[in-house]
């Protein structure tokens, strides 16, 4: 018989395939670690750089408004309209690309035009319309949502949307009374 020293004993906790397991777990959080601090660290150069080229929002602006087989009743309002619309982009070093532009013609708040004409309107903004139309002059609303991407080099893009208005845009109805145009020489929108 032999005689077995408390040395000579093994442990069940202490063998190498643990030892090895607690290693490639360790490997592996500061693997992980690294990983999470070098997308920290872009993210952060990234935030720094677009910082420093502070893109400014581009400038829209109303050139002109005509309307064009015009027509207002109780219920119905049909007309063709066509906008034309001023873009400026304020950067030297960044370019400003639209990658999406919806325009509305408003009536006061009421759309009146969007990529749908509305069936139908609300009776006082028809009335309302009807006295300001004999009297010649409709003052009309444009809208703009516009997706704006900024890119800047090799940097990744930065997107930003804007809603743009452009008020107060008066169209002068002259004979033929169902054709109006903008009256003066345009304005910005903010």
């Amino acid at each position: 018989m032999s005689s077995m020293t408390p040395m000579d004993m093994e442990h069940p906790f202490n063998n190498s395939t643990t030892r090895t397991r607690c290693c490639h777990n360790g490997c592996f959080r500061k693997l992980i670690l690294m990983l999470v601090c070098i997308f920290v660290a872009f993210m952060a150069i990234i935030s720094i750089a677009w910082h420093v080229m502070d893109p400014h929002d581009p400038g829209f602006g109303v050139t002109s408004l005509s309307v064009t087989k015009f027509t207002v009743s109780d219920s119905q309002l049909r007309g063709k309209y066509e906008v034309g619309l001023t873009f400026k982009n304020p950067n030297k070093k960044v370019q400003v690309e639209l990658d999406s532009f919806n325009v509305f013609v408003l009536y006061g708040k009421v759309e009146l035009v969007t990529r749908d004409l509305p069936k139908s309107v609300q009776k006082v903004v028809a009335e309302n319309m009807v006295e300001e139309w004999n009297k010649g002059v409709l003052d009309f609303n444009v809208k703009l949502e516009v997706r704006v991407r900024f890119e800047g080099g090799f940097w990744p893009a930065k997107v930003k949307f804007l809603n743009v208005y452009c008020g107060n845009l008066d169209v002068g109805f002259f004979s033929p009374k169902d054709t109006g145009k903008l009256l003066g020489i345009g304005k910005d929108c903010n």
